[in-house]
C-alpha cells in the first residue's frame, strides 16, 4: 500500500528544456506587458520579450531547435539574458517587421503554454501500486507527451480506496498522456485479473469451453466516478430510448475491450478453432461468442431466443459489451472460450434519471435527436454521473438500470442532454415521488 513513500505527492516530469514544467500563474494580456522596443539604426530595431523562467525551455525547444527555427524564419538575432528570478529576457534584433514576427512567435509559445488543462484519473490503490512500480513507463509517458503527472498518495482506508493521478499540460499533451496511461493501466488490470480466468488471447491448448451454468454470475462493469465531481467518461454504444441505452467506460476499459474483440476475431476466424468450439446445442440464456454481421467481428453475446428449424433456424442475440441486438444463423455462433471472459461485460444499461417522454412513448423524432446528441456508436466521450436510483410510490425502480446524468463537453458549451431534450419539446421532467 505504498507505505514506504514519505511524501503525499510524487511529481514525475523532466527538466526545463526537454520536458514538462509547472504552469506559470501569470498570463500576459497585452504585448506591452512583457516587451520593450528600442531603435538601433534607421532600419533595425531591438525588442525585448520577457519569458517566464519555467517557459524558457519551451521557447528554446529540444536541442535549441525551436529558437533556431524562429531565427532562420525571421532572419533575426535572438539572445537571452537573465534579469531576475522570475523572468529571462529574449533580445530580438532585426528589421522591424522581422522582429515583430519573431516576437509574435515567441509570445505564441508562451500563451500556448498558459492554456493548460488538468485531467484526473482515479484508480483502485492496488492497481496504482502496480502502475507506480513501473516507473520507467511513467517517465516515458512524460517524455513522449510532455505532460506533468502527479500521484496523490493521501492516506486512505478500505480495500476499495482510490488513488488520484493528476495530469497537467496543454490539451494535446494531456490527451496523449491520458491515452498512454490508459494503455498502461489496461495492461496492469488484465495481468491482475482473477487467476482462475486466463488472460484473453493467451489460451492454453487444453482449455475447454465453459458450461453455461458457469457463466451465470459473470460481472457487468459498473459506473464508478473517476473525477472528484462525480462524473465518469463514457461512450454511448447503443440505444432504445433515453430511458434505455447502453454505455461503455472510456479509457483503459475500452482499450481492453478493443484488444479482446481483436483476439476473439482472430481466434474464431481460424477454421479449426471454429470447428472445435461449435456448440452441440444452443438454448436461451447461453453466453456465446458470435459474429456481428455489420463488421464481421466476433463478440461476446447472450442468446435471447432460438426460432425456426433446420436451415431456417435463427438465433436472437444480445451483445453483452455493446448493447446491440441481432438475429444470426447458428453457424455464426460458437461456445465462448474461458480466455475471453477475463474482463467484465462492458455494456452498462442506463436511463436518463430525470426525464420522461412528453406523451406515452418516446417519438421517433425524440429517438433521432437523442441518438444524435449522444453520438451513438460514434465513440465521442460524454460525461456520465451515476445517480442514486429514484423511487416511485415508495418502491425502488428497476435495480438493473443505472440512472445517469449525461453532459456533452464536445461543444463550445456544456450540454445537459436531459435539459436539451426538454428545451426541444421531446421530454418533460420526471416525477418519482
Amino acid at each position: 500500500m505504498l507505505k514506504w513513500l514519505k511524501k503525499p505527492y510524487v511529481i514525475i516530469g523532466i527538466g526545463v528544456g526537454v520536458g514538462v514544467v509547472t504552469c506559470v500563474v501569470k498570463v500576459f494580456q497585452r504585448q506591452g506587458a512583457n516587451s520593450e522596443i528600442s531603435t538601433i539604426t534607421s532600419d533595425k530595431i531591438s525588442r525585448i520579450v520577457k519569458i517566464p523562467k519555467g517557459l524558457v525551455g519551451h521557447v528554446l525547444g529540444r536541442g535549441g531547435q525551436t529558437i533556431k527555427s524562429i531565427r532562420e524564419k525571421t532572419k533575426t538575432k535572438i539572445n537571452f539574458s537573465d534579469i531576475d528570478d522570475e523572468f529571462t529576457n529574449a533580445n530580438i534584433i532585426g528589421l522591424s517587421e522581422s522582429v515583430e514576427e519573431a516576437a509574435d512567435l515567441i509570445n505564441e509559445i508562451i500563451l500556448n503554454r498558459h492554456a493548460c488543462i488538468t485531467k484526473e484519473i482515479c484508480l483502485n490503490e492496488t492497481i496504482t501500486d502496480s502502475v507506480w512500480k513501473n516507473i520507467s513507463s511513467i517517465r516515458q509517458i512524460c517524455d513522449l507527451s510532455r505532460a506533468k503527472i502527479t500521484f496523490d498518495f493521501k492516506p486512505s482506508k478500505g480495500k476499495d480506496s482510490q488513488v488520484k493521478i493528476v495530469i497537467k499540460g496543454r490539451k494535446e499533451e494531456v490527451d496523449a498522456a491520458v491515452e498512454l496511461v490508459d494503455e498502461l493501466v489496461a495492461q496492469v488490470e488484465v495481468n491482475t485479473t482473477n487467476k482462475q480466468t486466463h488472460v484473453a488471447g493467451r489460451a492454453l491448448p487444453e482449455n475447454l469451453p465453459l458450461h453455461t451454468h458457469a457463466l451465470q454470475n459473470l460481472p457487468v462493469e459498473k459506473l464508478i466516478p473517476s473525477n472528484s465531481d462525480g462524473y465518469q467518461e463514457v461512450y454511448v454504444s447503443a440505444i432504445e430510448s433515453p430511458s434505455k441505452f447502453w454505455v461503455q467506460i472510456a479509457g483503459s476499459k475500452s482499450i481492453q475491450l478493443d484488444k479482446l474483440v481483436t483476439e476473439m476475431t482472430e481466434f474464431y476466424n481460424e477454421g479449426k478453432n471454429k470447428e472445435k468450439f461449435r456448440p452441440n446445442s444452443i438454448k436461451v440464456g447461453d453466453v456465446v461468442a458470435a459474429v456481428f454481421e455489420v463488421d464481421n467481428s466476433w463478440y461476446r453475446a447472450q442468446v435471447l431466443e432460438v426460432s425456426g428449424k433446420g436451415s431456417d433456424t435463427k438465433i436472437s442475440l444480445f451483445y453483452l459489451d455493446f448493447g446491440d441486438s441481432a438475429d444470426v444463423s447458428p453457424d455464426l455462433v460458437c461456445v465462448i472460450k474461458p480466455d475471453f471472459l477475463s474482463i467484465p461485460f462492458q455494456a452498462i444499461e442506463c436511463s436518463l434519471y430525470d426525464v420522461v417522454p412528453v406523451g406515452e412513448e418516446w417519438t421517433e423524432e425524440a429517438l433521432d435527436e437523442f441518438e444524435k446528441m449522444a453520438y451513438v456508436a460514434r465513440w465521442k466521450i460524454l460525461m456520465a454521473k451515476p445517480i442514486q436510483k429514484p423511487t416511485r410510490n415508495g418502491e425502488k425502480l428497476d435495480d438493473s438500470i443505472q440512472f445517469v446524468e449525461i453532459i456533452d463537453t464536445n461543444t463550445d458549451r456544456n450540454i445537459n442532454i436531459s435539459e436539451e431534450l426538454i428545451v426541444k419539446g421531446f421530454a418533460k421532467f420526471a416525477c418519482y415521488s
